[in-house]
């Protein structure tokens, strides 16, 4: 297993650590690495070594990302990559309600801070039709029962996103915070920038904890007055390119500006939110929530192929399966497993289909860990 470099994650882990105690969560462990292959197998990794159930696993950026259905999943450095370990007591035909239980706990937490995020079947987070994130929920059986389960997060912030996706830059530019996202920039100028200016200039590469300026052939580390060290160093670089922080500003103001102001404070909402989601799962089971999860569901109304018929997507049931329903009269209504169909996003005519790694296959850029 990995471990934690110095002074970046640990400046980065008092940050998440601080938010989420403004927002009166608590939790067993918190481990936050500068980069990992998977944030879901060190929080198995963890969960073996005795873990308590809550235990939190961030890295800064992932090299072996794993999302749905076998995909690969590029996790660059700007977005967010959490996995949270916890203790269900589920029946395995009933193992689709951790993640519909984490979509909605979320959901209702980035809501309930203004964030106007909807859900698309099976596991995904959008705003305004683009994807923001998604979800990957693995499980283990122990007598028969789910009894161990590790959900990823993956959220875009300050990283680079292909056309469908949607990242914290250009939503809160959308949403008119100009000071976290420039609307007079491109799409492709603010991928540049954060790709070639926060990846290249600024990796934690040294052993001291410094972060490597690799600007100049030297590659000196940086030190003195003109530069800062940590993530202070990558917050204020973010900053001159007006790309959302790591790190929250001190003591900002509760009203007024953008419902988030650094990636440590979404992760700290995305905490809250997979806490409530788990909570209410094992207090009220999925009855208790699952009408306001329908509130969220952007994918009711929209039409969907099944073989040579078109139906409309009405809602999921208790088990996570899509209810379509259909005007013909061999089969009035189906219910659809996760993955027995696909849900894409619209793409510009202009924008080829992005090639995979294998010729065929697409490997997404979304963040599921």
């Amino acid at each position: 297993m990995l471990k934690p470099t110095p002074i970046a994650p640990a400046e980065f882990s008092a940050a998440v650590l601080r938010e989420t105690a403004r927002l009166g969560v608590r939790l067993p462990r918190l481990q936050v690495l500068a980069e990992t292959g998977s944030t879901n197998q060190v929080a198995w990794e963890l969960a073996q070594a005795g873990a308590q159930p809550g235990t939190i696993v961030i890295a800064l950026q992932q090299s072996a990302g794993r999302g749905q259905w076998g995909r690969q999943w590029s996790s660059p450095l700007g977005g967010l990559y959490l996995s949270r370990y916890f203790a269900p007591q589920l029946l395995p035909e009933d193992g689709a309600q951790l993640t519909l239980a984490a979509a909605w706990g979320l959901g209702q937490t980035l809501r309930d801070r203004g964030v106007p995020v909807a859900l698309k079947w099976p596991n995904d987070l959008v705003v305004r039709e683009r994807k923001w994130g998604g979800l990957l929920t693995e499980t283990r059986l122990v007598g028969g029962k789910i009894a161990r389960a590790v959900t990823g997060l993956g959220l875009n912030w300050a990283n680079p996103v292909p056309e469908t996706g949607i990242n914290a830059t250009e939503l809160f530019s959308e949403l008119e915070f100009p000071e976290l996202g420039s609307p007079e920039r491109s799409h492709d100028q603010l991928d540049q920038s954060v790709d070639r200016q926060l990846v290249d200039r600024l990796d934690p590469l040294d052993p001291s904890g410094h972060w490597v300026d690799r600007s100049s052939n030297s590659s000196k580390i940086s030190d003195g007055s003109n530069s800062l060290h940590g993530a202070s160093a990558l917050a204020n670089q973010a900053s001159q390119m007006n790309t959302p922080p790591l790190l929250p500003p001190t003591d900002f103001p509760a009203e007024g500006g953008p419902p988030i102001r650094s990636l440590a404070e979404l992760a700290a909402l995305a905490i809250a939110g997979l806490d409530r989601g788990d909570r209410q799962l094992q207090t009220g089971g999925i009855e208790s929530f699952l009408a306001d999860y329908l509130e969220l569901l952007e994918t009711c109304g929209r039409s969907v192929q099944v073989g040579d018929r078109t139906g409309i997507a009405v809602g999921i049931t208790s088990r996570g399966e899509l209810r379509v329903k259909f005007s013909d009269q061999l089969a009035a209504e189906l219910h659809l497993p996760p993955g027995a169909v696909r849900l894409g996003y619209a793409r510009s005519p202009q924008a080829p289909e992005p090639p995979g790694p294998d010729g065929g296959k697409v490997t997404d850029f979304l963040k599921n860990p």
